[in-house]
């Protein structure tokens, strides 16, 4: 019983963790077509891209990819590892190529070292998510 009220209070402060979430997460190409590009957090915050990162992320895709894009990209960090994973085939392409490495496919795993570049590159066009596996 009393394990049970620890995984639901585990449970709440995940999911307080993650309000600053934006409901719908837009493309790069939608962003790019804004005058203050954003997304809308399921909180109400607003969360602004800073145009620099925005640019850099166009160069670096093709038209196509940048219609795939979704920002912001989500680093998930889970209870029970000590890295965190990137989904998505264009965002591990972007994450491979700012941490010099060839991966390919839908997902990469990476380490608080690269997730500190990562996030000094592209402060406002990363997020962390924080999920629990069932305890």
């Amino acid at each position: 019983m009393r394990g049970d009220r620890s995984d639901r209070l585990i449970k709440k402060e995940i999911f307080n963790l993650n309000r600053h979430l934006p409901s719908r997460r837009k493309t790069l190409e939608e962003l790019l077509g804004e005058d203050k590009p954003h997304v809308i957090g399921s909180d109400g915050t607003r969360h602004r891209f800073k145009w620099a990162e925005l640019e850099e992320l166009r160069d670096m895709l093709t038209p196509q990819e940048a219609r795939r894009l979704r920002l912001p990209i989500y680093i998930e960090i889970e209870s029970d590892t000590s890295g965190a994973r990137i989904a998505g085939e264009v965002e591990v392409k972007v994450v491979g190529e700012v941490l010099g490495r060839d991966d390919e496919g839908d997902e990469i795993y990476i380490y608080r070292p690269e997730i500190r570049v990562l996030r000094a590159r592209f402060p406002t066009a990363t997020q962390y998510i924080f999920l629990v596996r069932e305890l």
